[in-house]
């Protein structure tokens, strides 16, 4: 078994401003965070959960329900290190955002024990397109282009916690470059971003360069699971969650009407 840390945080008012925090955001009658919790709290894999908030005022009766509650408002990085620290050390953990309400046990599940399988000190997993259409059509997914195929990354990661306490530094200049491709070839490689950019990267390569950067051994898994992948980031997205939730909580189909 793993431990989980949440990332609940994130700017909520993107989507409504009435929302302190992204985590908090209303989805088919409860805060999106709540699904997350529920579906890692079902999981066999999962031993304990951590939240991760920038604030623990008024968060509403889901909180009983977590195992660690952690106040963090500090960079994504400092936020991961401050939920690692809620655990034991010798243990992996699988870091999770808080924006995937669709998340499944059973997606946990298999994330997890395929992760494991591989023995990598940390894994990613990978969509391809096809079941992310099909799974939740309707949403706006971005698509990296690799010689295996379209693929998406999904929201959650596993990793070993001395592992990544070891790559603070390279972990917040990664997550600071993800959007600036020229910015990002500075600092893992302009040929690797170049060969990105064509589409030519096989998944052994992207391997190779994950564990080149954290100096370790990196896998990356690929999963049919789509709700791993499911973040909640524009309108459109929360039409698609409400719509695939709705449907399991009560058998309703078709899209869900937003006020």
């Amino acid at each position: 078994m793993v431990d989980a840390v949440v990332l609940a945080g994130g700017d909520g008012a993107v989507l409504d401003p009435s929302c302190r925090f992204k985590g908090l955001l209303p989805i088919a009658g409860k805060p999106m965070v709540e699904w997350v919790l529920d579906a890692l709290n079902a999981a066999d894999t999962i031993h304990e959960v951590a939240v991760v908030v920038p604030t623990a005022e008024n968060l509403g009766a889901w909180v009983d329900r977590t195992g660690k509650l952690v106040v963090s408002n500090g960079s994504f990085v400092e936020n991961i290190i401050a939920g690692i620290g809620a655990f034991r050390a010798d243990r992996q953990v699988l870091l999770v955002t808080g924006d995937i309400p669709a998340l499944t046990p059973e997606a946990v599940d298999s994330f997890v024990r395929q992760s494991m399988a591989t023995g990598a000190q940390a894994t990613y997993p990978l969509i391809r397109e096809a079941d992310m259409i099909e799974q939740y059509p309707g949403s706006e997914r971005t698509f990296v282009r690799l010689a295996d195929g379209k693929v998406t990354g999904g929201n959650m990661m596993l990793v070993e916690p001395l592992l990544l306490d070891r790559n603070r530094e390279i972990g917040g200049r990664i997550f600071a470059t993800r959007k600036n491709p020229l910015a990002m070839a500075r600092v893992i490689g302009a040929r690797f971003v170049f060969r990105l950019v064509l589409g030519k990267l096989t998944v052994a390569e992207v391997e190779a360069k994950l564990g080149e950067l954290i100096g370790g051994t990196g896998a990356a898994v690929f999963t049919s699971e789509a709700s791993i992948g499911a973040d909640v980031d524009k309108p459109v997205d929360v039409i698609v969650a409400e719509r695939v939730l709705y449907s399991r909580t009560s058998g309703r189909n078709g899209p869900v009407e937003r006020e």
